[in-house]
């Protein structure tokens, strides 16, 4: 017995000693993983701030890289061929054209528009004013004729009526009842003639006057719609106002540039001659970059014949409303007018294509 009670402290104590243990080696090991993870953060908080740092130069990289525009050279003063309105069609078929890029001087013809259709309608309408004037002719001498038997019929019944009066003049005393009674019906008779000869001549003088009035409205008309046609006729021919290069335009569909053969509808723009004086730069830029379009800013442009040459220029005009060109998708575009300070080293003349570069720093 005295065996068993002192072994029994023994091993309270050393499962205590063991407890310690355990719990010292686990205090150690959270201790020495708390200290690995914060040099852990520590060491990789430069590598994220560099990369931070890295994307934001990318971004204001990218913001500031010029903006490309395509643009053309145009003239302040230009000339614009459009396809008149010359007929009853809607359609006119390109005939002839001065070649593009020859320079067309002040009442040159530069474009002529086909001609058969008006000048059928010519033919027609000359064939219906000739019609017109006979029928006027044939007309008026009828009328006339009408009016003179007219005026006959009634001195005729003037005279009826002076004798018929000198009849029913006679006293009943110094002939027969009967005689008297018919001297006095003829009289009446004669009357009432008169009358009917009176408005009979009223009726053809009207009738005449209406005739002659309506033949010569038809006549006016028929001359209106000649003298219409033949202006027609010289506006399918139309002449250079101002001298400068031709310049074919392009079709708003298909981007391609109008040449003898081709049909164009009333409106359309198929020729342009722009002065030589007072160039600019027509560009374009699409809507989702016209907010990096400003007015004054620098431009810096490029001459697609001769890149190796930079002129300088500035935003003169953005405006104010888009518009589609059907060519080019279905985005708006707004029309971007850029001045230009010319240089000696080039030639610059219409229609020449130029790439602008904006939103750079002055040079």
């Amino acid at each position: 017995m005295p065996l068993n009670v002192n072994k029994k402290p023994k091993a309270i104590a050393g499962s205590r000693c063991r407890l310690i243990s355990l719990a010292l080696g686990l205090s150690a090991t959270f201790l020495l993983n708390f200290v690995l993870s914060t040099k852990a953060v520590a060491s990789t908080e430069q590598p994220i701030a560099a990369v931070l740092e890295g994307d934001a130069v990318s971004i204001n990289s990218s913001e500031s890289m010029p903006l490309l525009l395509t643009g053309q050279v145009a003239s302040v003063i230009s000339q614009a061929f459009i396809v008149p309105k010359a007929g009853d069609t809607w359609l006119y078929q390109i005939q002839w054209m001065m070649p593009e890029g020859s320079l067309a001087e002040p009442g040159q013809v530069v474009v002529i528009f086909d001609k058969s259709e008006i000048d059928n309608r010519i033919e027609q309408l000359e064939g219906s004013l000739l019609r017109v004037k006979a029928q006027e002719q044939s007309q008026s001498i009828e009328l006339n004729a009408q009016l003179l038997q007219a005026q006959f019929e009634l001195k005729q019944a003037k005279l009826e009526l002076e004798k018929t009066e000198l009849d029913a003049a006679i006293p009943a005393d110094f002939i027969a009842a009967k005689d008297y009674a018919d001297n006095q019906f003829n009289q009446l008779k004669a009357e009432s003639e008169l009358v009917k000869k009176r408005q009979a001549l009223s009726e053809i003088q009207d009738k005449r006057k209406a005739s002659l009035a309506q033949l010569s409205i038809d006549k006016k008309r028929a001359e209106l719609e000649l003298s219409q046609a033949l202006l027609g006729l010289e506006q399918l021919e139309i002449r250079a106002e101002i001298a400068g290069p031709v310049l074919y335009s392009r079709d708003p569909w298909t981007d391609k540039k109008y040449a003898v053969g081709d049909n164009a509808r009333i409106g359309r723009q198929v020729v342009t001659i722009p002065a030589l004086n007072d160039l600019e730069i027509i560009a374009w830029v699409n809507e989702v970059d016209v907010d990096r379009v400003k007015l004054g800013e620098p431009v810096r442009l490029r001459l697609d014949s001769q890149s190796q040459v930079v002129l300088s220029g500035n935003v003169a005009e953005v405006s104010r409303q888009a518009k589609k060109q059907a060519a080019w998708g279905n985005s708006n575009w707004f029309r971007v007018s850029i001045k230009f300070s010319p240089d000696e080293r080039v030639e610059i003349i219409p229609g020449m294509s130029v790439l602008v570069e904006a939103g750079v720093t002055p040079s």
